[in-house]
């Protein structure tokens, strides 16, 4: 149990200095921001709990809040993100059976396809949610939903590269 919580806690300190040091001034063509400190969350075990996800998600988002002086837009989203997972993440996971608990959700403890789709529907929850609330307006509506498209598409495709490359084999 200690190194599960050690693992978790060192896992989300990597990722969010990534994120803060590294990926934060990455803009790609000036709109696409990637977002890979959201698998610390995505990563929390099945039977975390709904209020320790919540409250583990809300102090990732407002540590990355600290380095970007935007006060509020990452803590909200990945909030929002850790609802989405605890409604229909977890259920997506387990494939609808409440008794199975898998401790650390990865390509390598449930099906590629299941992780995917699983990945890909938090990456879009929290991008949007980051999108509407970056935008607050729909004045320049198509440049903020391909905004949200692509920053979908690379938080997506860089978590999967993360779970390939990093997440170890099962013995």
């Amino acid at each position: 149990m200690t190194r599960l919580i050690l693992s978790n806690v060192f896992r989300f300190l990597a990722l969010i200095v990534l994120q803060v040091l590294i990926l934060n001034y990455v803009y790609l063509g000036g709109y696409v921001l990637p977002f890979v400190y959201i698998l610390g969350v995505l990563m929390l075990p099945t039977n975390f709990g709904k209020i320790p996800t919540l409250l583990v998600a809300f102090v990732a988002g407002m540590m990355v809040d600290l380095f970007c002086n935007i006060p509020g837009f990452h803590a909200f989203t990945c909030t929002m993100m850790a609802f989405a997972r605890i409604l229909f993440g977890d259920r997506m996971l387990t494939q609808g059976d409440p008794d199975t608990v898998i401790v650390t959700p990865s390509v390598r403890e449930v099906p590629v396809q299941t992780f995917m789709g699983y990945a890909l529907l938090m990456s879009l929850v929290y991008c949007v949610t980051y999108g509407l609330i970056e935008a607050f307006s729909f004045g320049n509506f198509w440049m903020t939903l391909l905004s949200m498209l692509f920053n979908t598409l690379i938080t997506w495709a860089l978590i999967m590269l993360c779970q390939l490359l990093v997440i170890p084999q099962k013995k």
